[in-house]
């Protein structure tokens, strides 16, 4: 009877060996690396406990790491198959971690319900050689800032901007402050049919560019024209790289096409007056393509081993960018949402931003753009005070991209 007793206790121990076995290995534990604070990292740690409760089965642990140390620390773990198993920041570091092996290429990961739930554009920030290394949680871009004391009605043209400025330079006020710089100008050379890179990361507009070639030549003409036009006072446009610009937020000046990051700055600074629209079409009709930034969630390369932590990522995924998670978001951290169907009825000009955003060119994310920022800097010097020829910048620019892209080349090979 005592054998009988021990025996019955021996399989209920068994058993409840086996259940508690199975619990744990049913708990999945993501450690997410992140560098948010303030409102963004309230945001993100809301997020987290919405997402933790609705799903019981699946953890996730968020870990602060300082945004000068975070790259550098997950090069390093994930370099070694250790560190966290995602990792939050922004698109343009998702080409070099794809290329070192350091990220999941998530592809496969990505259903038809979690790619409905976030733009064409915000998965092209994450799209390298053709294929996702990371998922949108918040988009960044740039659109027109208008006064409306001063101009009424959002110019629909390029050639109304124009016309605007010169009515109000009549009455002593500048018209339009042109940001010259060429991470905010990018835009018009994609509006006029160009590009800065192939897929291989080398530049478009060489001698044998064809179409490429016009069109950067038409994108430094451009940049020509308005420095042209700020020569002459009754043009009403100033050429000015400053962001913000003083001249906007003092009245001085009507329009200015800036980014998100200065719209709660504008938003103080003119109140009810602020106006913010789609980027005016240019003569052909298409509206610039700014450029399109994104923060996002990628996985760590050791990820794809774990089918399990897959299936967690993906349900994590699904819920950061789903209505509800991108409404957390919104309020909390003041992120602009990626998701498609969120409508700001709240704040209609970070509505405008989200349909610009729709409209942009996702920010490269290849290791080879660090070679365009200087070279084409010089190149809108050259064509603007400087009375290059479009052609010529155009040419000189091209060479002084394209061979340290061949050297970047020609060493990875190696």
């Amino acid at each position: 009877m005592q054998f009988k007793r021990f025996l019955a206790l021996g399989l209920l121990l068994a058993m409840l060996v086996g259940v508690i076995g199975v619990s744990a290995q049913d708990n999945v534990t993501l450690v997410l690396w992140h560098a948010t604070q303030d409102a963004e990292g309230d945001g993100l740690l809301a997020m987290i406990d919405a997402f933790n409760t609705a799903n019981p089965g699946i953890t996730v642990e968020q870990v602060f790491n300082p945004s000068n140390t975070i790259t550098d620390s997950f090069r390093t773990a994930a370099g070694a198959a250790e560190g966290p198993d995602i990792l939050l920041w922004s698109n343009d570091s998702s080409g070099e971690f794809a290329t070192k092996g350091l990220i999941a290429d998530i592809t496969t990961w990505v259903d038809d319900e979690l790619q409905a739930q976030v733009t064409d554009s915000g998965w092209g920030t994450f799209t390298y050689e053709g294929e996702i290394y990371g998922v949108p949680v918040n988009a960044k871009t740039l659109a027109l800032f208008y006064n409306k004391s001063l101009v009424p009605d959002a110019p629909e043209t390029w050639a109304d901007v124009l016309e605007i400025s010169q009515e109000l330079a009549a009455d002593g006020i500048t018209g339009l402050g042109f940001q010259n710089g060429f991470f905010h100008s990018a835009g018009f050379l994609y509006a006029l049919g160009g590009s800065l890179m192939d897929d291989e990361g080398n530049a478009t507009f060489g001698p044998e560019g064809g179409d490429m070639t016009a069109a950067m030549e038409g994108f430094l003409q451009f940049h020509q024209d308005m420095y042209n036009l700020s020569l002459d006072e009754s043009s009403g446009v100033i050429v000015d790289g400053s962001s913000p610009l003083p001249g906007f937020q003092t009245g001085e000046v009507a329009m200015v096409y800036d980014g998100i990051w200065n719209l709660a700055q504008f938003e103080s600074d003119l109140g009810d007056d602020l106006g913010v629209a789609i980027m005016p079409a240019l003569d052909n009709g298409n509206v610039p393509a700014l450029f399109a930034q994104t923060t996002g969630f990628m996985a760590n390369a050791n990820m794809a081993e774990d089918a399990a932590k897959q299936d967690a990522f993906v349900k994590f995924m699904k819920f950061v960018t789903s209505e509800e998670g991108q409404q957390i978001g919104l309020e909390v951290a003041g992120w602009l949402p990626v998701n498609p169907n969120m409508t700001i009825d709240s704040n209609p000009n970070l509505q405008v931003f989200a349909d610009q955003f729709a409209l942009g060119t996702p920010f490269p994310n290849r290791a080879e753009l660090s070679a365009f920022w200087t070279p084409m800097a010089d190149a809108i010097t050259a064509v603007s005070a400087g009375g290059e020829t479009p052609a010529d910048a155009t040419a000189a620019a091209y060479e002084l991209i394209q061979t340290p892209i061949d050297e970047m080349h020609a060493a990875a090979g190696s």
